[in-house]
């Protein structure tokens, strides 16, 4: 454990809760008022690193004053005496998207319909505030139970930038083209795992929902996310990933070289209504000028397929 403090002001850390590959979070308690809140410390061995520590430091500082119901609440930040840089944020008691789409295999229209609502407005919000994720994808997005209801909650904004065009990504060398390449003698268990999770400080966003120029180590930009959200929507409905090949590099490959099938065409007994079916296909277009231009224009076409095929846009029930 460590001693957290700053300005004065101490926590109690409670338990650890989860790790990433950039820090640990632990349950908290706020020890003048008791507050319970979520504390995420960066690793000891990769704290002497600047570009990680910058990366860490970034996270605080585009999250603080964010203030959208569907957006993790950033609540303090600092240092500990032990030069660790921290984060405070609010406590979420729940499961991820992820969790959901594993346990179930896909998630219902009906039931996915009201937390794609959710966060569409949660990043349209970020957006608007000249934020973009760059790592959008069910892991983070967290499920919390609020007065009978389920709430989405974008978390998890270590690569997030800020900046006029809304974000830069970092271009991937040929050594790393190449590493990835040859992870093709892993097991499908291992190469999954590698296909969702984001290396810090190497490719910014995840293969399986990154978009042909996020692909192409070009700038991350909110038409972007349009896309790496597209691909969230086409997972969650049909169970499968867009464009999955069978590695990274091969992922990679195909999103920049081919179009995303129709999301009713990839599994036999699924059949989704034409208004879905439209906006999937233009979420994923392979040119950016081809998709929706921003994630509030995709909001809208997804708020009036909604009223006209009489889904529900409040919160799914726990």
């Amino acid at each position: 454990m460590f001693d957290v403090s700053m300005c004065g002001t101490g926590y109690k850390l409670l338990k650890e809760v989860g790790a990433g590959g950039m820090g640990k979070v632990y349950q908290a308690k706020k020890s003048d008022t008791g507050e319970i809140c979520a504390i995420k410390v960066m690793h000891n061995h990769m704290s002497g690193d600047q570009n990680n520590r910058k990366r860490f430091e970034r996270e605080a500082r585009v999250t603080c004053g964010l203030n959208q119901e569907n957006v993790v609440e950033t609540i303090d930040c600092g240092v500990t005496k032990d030069n660790q840089p921290f984060i405070v944020m609010e406590y979420l008691e729940g499961s991820s998207l992820a969790d959901l789409l594993e346990q179930k295999g896909r998630i219902d229209l009906q039931e996915f319909y009201p937390l794609l609502v959710q966060i569409c407005r949660g990043l349209a919000y970020t957006h608007n505030m000249m934020i973009v994720h760059r790592d959008m994808k069910p892991s983070n997005i967290m499920l919390v139970e609020s007065g009978g209801e389920i709430k989405a909650k974008i978390v998890d904004f270590g690569i997030a930038k800020i900046c006029p065009r809304t974000g830069n990504c970092m271009p991937m060398s040929d050594e790393r083209l190449q590493a990835i390449d040859e992870w093709n003698e892993l097991d499908d268990e291992d190469e999954n795992l590698i296909q969702v999770l984001t290396a810090p400080g190497e490719v910014f966003g995840s293969p399986l929902y990154m978009s042909p120029e996020q692909c192409r180590g070009e700038v991350v930009d909110c038409c972007s996310e349009v896309y790496s959200l597209g691909c969230m929507i086409f997972e969650c409905l049909t169970g499968v990933a867009p464009l999955k090949g069978r590695n990274a590099m091969e992922t990679l490959f195909q999103r920049i070289t081919m179009s995303v099938p129709s999301i009713n065409s990839v599994v036999e007994s699924l059949t989704f209504p034409p208004q879905i079916e439209a906006i999937v296909a233009k979420a994923l277009e392979k040119e950016r000028r081809d998709r929706y231009q921003s994630v509030c224009e995709l909001k809208m076409a997804v708020m009036d397929a909604g009223k006209s095929l009489n889904l529900v846009s409040t919160a799914v029930s726990a």
